[in-house]
């Protein structure tokens, strides 16, 4: 066999094994491709709006179940109330997230990945799980949470049987606004 022949099988043959692994590898791979990227695009948004603390761009990325019908402004006090400062925080900031896989729930999907996140000046790292659902033409996020306390070390995503221990609840409005949606008339 000449050079160039095993050459050029070598690489068909890299080439088909990458292709292989990073489609094993792409947390929404049961996706259409375009779902993919949107989903992927606004994944991001919504993770860079939490980490930046910007409530304004977040009101846009959440759904309607987690915004639970409050408007802008209330949502965006709601926020800036629970998230506090750095000596006190209901809530932690979501600083990262590096999806691994996903799974479909009944009104969306359920995408789970290695989590960063900080509350009071400390950092917490763990397996997460942002709620995904596709709304008004785009996908949007009913909230995020570490699956375990304490979180369940990353590494555990290594392994393909991997599952978290149970489903989280996501018909309901985001911890940040559910006392005011509580209160509503």
């Amino acid at each position: 066999m000449s050079n160039k022949i095993l050459i050029g099988t070598l690489a068909l043959v890299l080439g088909f094994l990458t292709a292989y692994a990073q489609n094993e590898k792409q947390p929404f791979s049961k996706l259409p491709r375009e779902e993919q990227q949107s989903l992927t695009h606004r994944l991001s948004e919504y993770v860079k709006a939490y980490r930046i603390r910007n409530w304004k761009a977040l009101y846009d990325l959440v759904s309607d179940t987690g915004k639970s019908g409050v408007n802008r402004q209330t949502f965006i006090a709601a926020m800036k109330a629970k998230h506090g400062g750095t000596e006190y925080a209901d809530m932690p900031d979501l600083l990262g997230f590096t999806p691994d896989r996903s799974e479909e729930d009944e009104d969306g999907i359920d995408i789970y990945g290695c989590g960063k996140a900080k509350r009071e000046g400390e950092i917490y790292t763990g397996i997460a799980v942002i709620h995904g659902v596709h709304e008004h033409d785009t996908w949007s996020f009913t909230g995020w949470s570490f699956t375990e306390l304490p979180n369940e070390p990353c590494k555990r995503l290594s392994d393909p049987a991997w599952k978290p221990e149970g489903r989280m609840e996501w018909k309901k409005p985001m911890d940040e606004i559910r006392n005011i949606t509580a209160s509503k008339p």
